[in-house]
């Protein structure tokens, strides 16, 4: 579930369902509905019951600042593949469902993409995955499929900060990379965001991101 808080801070319009339930930059109010947490954990165990057997619920999760697309939810786990995701309600819908498939998505992809390659580089790059969640949870059942991950309907993006300015040649060779992937059959469609970041994390290049979409 890490994936939540970097989609919302440097991509917008993107929700990434990952989230591995790591610490990050927002205020939980410690005064949450304690009733509320159990009613969500209760539903969820009914909901993994019908939908991922194989999973548990092992706790909930508050959020008073906006940063999820709900404000309750159950913290879950797949012990098989070792993927920790969320269930909630939907506030649209009322339905609920869960992340489970961009979490395991998003952390198989980032063990197999390789770094890309830019000029006067010494460190490796980093490559954030994410999948936007209400579009793989309309896939429904097709969702299940081994080889969903790669339809277009739910091309992920991909976040590179690169420690410097932007070069000529940053735009092809990114470009190379992707298809490189796609020549690998790691992914078929995707969406490639840089942000050019200083040694204080600040943005350079006016904020502008280089994209590249496949």
């Amino acid at each position: 579930m890490k994936r939540w808080i970097i989609g919302i801070s440097s991509l917008v319009g993107i929700i990434g369902g990952s989230a591995l339930l790591i610490t990050f930059a927002f205020t939980q109010d410690m005064n949450s509905d304690g009733t509320k947490e159990t009613e969500v954990q209760r539903k969820a165990k009914t909901y993994l019951e019908q939908h991922l057997p194989e999973a548990k619920v092992t706790g909930s999760l508050y959020d008073n600042m906006g940063n999820f697309p709900f404000e309750y939810a159950a913290r879950a786990i797949d012990e098989k593949t070792n993927t920790e995701f969320f269930v909630y309600q939907q506030e649209e819908s009322g339905r609920f469902v869960d992340s489970y498939h961009a979490s395991l998505w998003e952390d198989r992809l980032e063990r197999r993409v390789p770094s890309p390659t830019l000029e006067q580089l010494n460190n490796q790059l980093s490559v954030t995955v994410l999948y936007d969640n209400d579009k793989i949870q309309q896939l429904g059942d097709a969702r299940f499929d081994s080889k969903a991950y790669l339809r277009k309907e739910v091309a992920p993006t991909l976040l590179v900060d690169v420690p410097r300015k932007r070069h000529e040649q940053d735009k092809a060779q990114i470009t190379a990379w992707a298809k490189s992937l796609r020549e690998q059959k790691i992914l078929q469609h995707m969406t490639v965001k840089v942000d050019y970041i200083s040694k204080k994390g600040e943005l350079l290049e006016n904020g502008d991101s280089l994209f590249v979409k496949l």
